[in-house]
């Protein structure tokens, strides 16, 4: 484990049995990147969550190595504590670690939006906090559906403020590159506005089209009943957890905004096509799409 030990936010020595982790709550996200971690990194973890049901599984899986009955108990020793709450929650969970942890601990989150948390970091966390979101996941959720492979391959934004240390940045950046990810360091306002365009209008859009066919009938038929697999490839992330995907949706809200808001105004060009029968306009703009 010489390696991972090399990979310790806190610039732990290498050599040392392995590095010290706290999860502060197992759902999918939290439970697979646990998994990740002990099995890819060689960490031990220590997991915390307000549901002590999930908090089992979570350990009956295999995601963390113990449980704590805290999340102060969980931060005793950790070198990294990472903040895997709903979104609305990580801001004060993060200014709960940072004073229950010394200078030393590096804090992360895996939060879908970054603005907001960022800003909301106290001065005495800002040098030690550095934002996290890696993109991935499922419409799945709970430690029941934890993966360790979650994170192969994925894009794994990291959105340091000013204040961040850069030596904690390095480690957390060779941490991500450890179990798999692809780490990409950006301003939080940019990564914002890209997973408003890329993953939060995406989870509007297949909510209203599945709302919309449900609520439709055609001479007593329910469309709904006969949907194809493109309207199943399109409304995949429909449904998704109410409790995760109202907390994005307002969080990220003036992002979300500006992509419906194109989004209708592009909506209005090709409805324009199609009541003028603009077969050149439909075969370019089908054209480009496919590019």
């Amino acid at each position: 484990t010489s390696s991972a030990c090399s990979l310790s936010p806190a610039g732990r020595p290498v050599g040392r049995s392995a590095m010290q982790v706290a999860i502060a709550g197992l759902g999918l996200m939290g439970g697979s990147l646990g998994l990740a971690l002990r099995e890819q990194a060689g960490a031990h973890v220590t997991g915390f969550d307000l549901d002590p049901a999930e908090a089992a599984v979570a350990l009956e899986r295999g995601c963390v190595d113990r449980v704590a009955g805290s999340l102060a108990e969980a931060c005793v020793g950790a070198e990294l504590v990472i903040v895997a709450t709903p979104v609305s929650a990580i801001a004060g969970v993060v200014e709960a670690v940072v004073a229950a942890t010394d200078a030393s601990v590096t804090i992360t989150d895996i939060g879908s939006t970054k603005g907001q948390v960022v800003a909301a970091v106290s001065t005495a966390g800002r040098e030690r906090f550095i934002g996290g979101h890696p993109i991935c996941g499922s419409e799945a959720h709970g430690a029941a559906h934890a993966r360790a492979e979650l994170f192969t391959g994925a894009t794994y934004f990291l959105t340091p403020s000013v204040e961040s240390e850069p030596a904690r940045l390095a480690s957390l950046h060779a941490l991500v590159t450890a179990i798999g990810a692809r780490p990409v360091v950006i301003d939080a306002a940019s990564h914002d506005r890209i997973v408003a365009l890329t993953s939060h209008f995406p989870h509007v859009l297949a909510n209203v089209l599945a709302v919309q066919v449900a609520d439709a009938d055609v001479d007593g038929h329910s469309p709904l009943h006969s949907a194809g697999g493109s309207f199943r490839d399109m409304t995949r992330v429909a449904g998704a957890n109410p409790a995760i995907w109202v907390d994005i949706l307002l969080d990220n809200r003036e992002a979300v905004l500006a992509a419906v808001e194109d989004a209708q105004a592009r909506l209005g060009v090709v409805a324009e096509a199609l009541r003028t029968s603009d077969n050149a306009f439909l075969e370019e703009w089908i054209g480009a799409a496919g590019e």
